[in-house]
């Protein structure tokens, strides 16, 4: 197998991996919520975070901006991990 076909296999991979995370969490409450709510413990902001709960503020609940995001970010971190491959391996040349 190519490093090519390698590489469009992990993305293909990746992307299932995303869309099945972003639809099977979206409907999944977190466990502590849960267990606090059982207890009557309410919710107490220290700070005001820029994305509170996870998610973009506007897309609130929508699982196809998840998935983009997700993809996204995963094709930014495959990347930087070339990137720095690649200059690993020039460094290792020198």
């Amino acid at each position: 197998m190519s490093s090519k076909s390698l590489i469009a296999a992990c993305i293909v991979l990746s992307l299932l991996f995303v869309t099945t995370g972003a639809v099977w969490f979206s409907y999944s409450a977190e466990t502590l919520d849960e267990v606090a709510g059982q207890f009557g413990i309410v919710e107490s902001r220290i700070w005001n975070p820029p994305f509170p709960d996870y998610e973009i503020p506007s897309l609130r609940g929508n699982v196809l901006a998840g998935i983009i995001v997700g993809f996204v970010f995963v094709m930014v971190i495959l990347g930087v991990t070339f990137a720095v491959g690649r200059f690993l391996v020039r460094t290792s040349r020198m």
